[in-house]
């Protein structure tokens, strides 16, 4: 179960994340505009044909975003570690085509370090080797339906039409991210931030990119109002990040766990279609009410640790038991003295 996923069906897990979760009116927009309202003006129209497309052409454009940003940081970091190669090996798996690797994932990948590495255009080809990396993260993320074709499922349906609303998409990403400064070639960034132990015990949680101190999360929908599992996910990214600073600050050692040591207080949301920016600062937050919603989650894992004996084999070197005294020691803690 994931973090969405977790927030989404697991009501002890959701109320904890809800005590410092922002309401609407706790956001600002960078661009004046009153935030989630209908003064936001469509720059491209969400009209995809298909219901599967916009899950598709999001992915998809996650993953050009990032390859830009990768671009103008100089950073080939951006093609690394991607969902796609989790779906990949989930495919191969499903069809025992242990050849899918080298001829189908592999050409992707160059062709991503490729684009960065030699600060290529953004034209056709990059923009179907994205939609290709998109369809085996949905792949990774879906449930396999019984009369699965491999064939089938590795073509992309109606790409020309995906590919110009990413153009479309990508013009004004240029233009609100790039051209105004959001990230620029000096810039600090993290892709695919995940939260060490924090990730793990909810069967992962990873964000889109964090550049200069801000974790943005990039949102395709053609809905400009306030939703609520936004909010959530947003802020369970950060309290699961500073879940791990505490078991950092006891001093237990993070052995062969992919994490990074971040940190990071604002969040924003990137509505691509309109251009807009919707952000939040964890700053303001009271230190008390942040201090209990970290214990109330050490309180949630202490009896509810999912995973947590199985973590050796992810990391060889680690012993669960450091990590299970650690959220311990978390969840008895007294709250701060009045």
């Amino acid at each position: 179960m994931s973090l969405t996923s977790r927030i989404k069906n697991n009501k002890e897990f959701r109320e904890i994340i809800s005590k410092i979760s922002p309401i609407k009116e706790d956001y600002i927009n960078l661009s004046g505009k009153t935030p989630f309202s209908n003064e936001y003006s469509y720059l491209v129209e969400s009209d995809l044909p298909h219901a599967g497309d916009s899950s598709l052409v999001g992915m998809a454009f996650d993953c050009l975003a990032r390859f830009r940003i990768g671009q103008v940081t100089k950073n080939t970091d951006a093609g690394q570690y991607l969902t796609a190669l989790s779906g990949m090996k989930k495919l191969q798996r499903k069809t025992l085509d242990f050849k899918l690797t080298d001829e189908y994932y592999v050409p992707l990948h160059t062709a991503v370090y490729d684009f960065i590495k030699n600060n290529q255009e953004l034209t056709d080809d990059i923009m179907l080797v994205a939609l290709r990396l998109a369809k085996l993260e949905q792949f990774f993320r879906m449930r396999v339906p019984k009369n699965f074709d491999k064939n089938e499922f590795l073509t992309i349906q109606r790409s020309d039409i995906l590919i110009s609303d990413l153009k479309e998409l990508m013009v004004v990403f240029e233009e609100r991210f790039v051209s105004d400064g959001i990230v620029n070639e000096k810039s600090e960034v993290i892709f695919n931030p995940s939260f060490g132990i924090s990730s793990f015990l909810v069967d992962g949680a990873d964000a889109d990119v964090i550049v200069d101190g801000v974790l943005y999360d990039f949102k395709t929908t053609g809905n400009f109002k306030y939703d609520s599992k936004d909010s959530l996910q947003l802020s369970g990214y950060f309290l699961l990040n500073q879940f791990l600073r505490e078991i950092e600050d006891k001093n237990f050692i993070m052995f062969g766990l992919n994490y990074d040591k971040i940190s990071f207080e604002k969040v924003c949301l990137y509505k691509a279609r309109f251009g807009e920016f919707e952000c939040f600062d964890f700053g303001v937050v009271n230190e008390e009410l942040l201090s209990d919603a970290v214990i109330s989650l050490a309180k949630y894992f202490d009896t509810n640790p999912g995973r947590l004996n199985t973590i050796f084999l992810a990391a060889p070197l680690t012993d669960p038991e450091d990590y299970k005294d650690a959220i311990h020691s978390i969840a008895i803690k007294n709250k701060t003295p009045q």
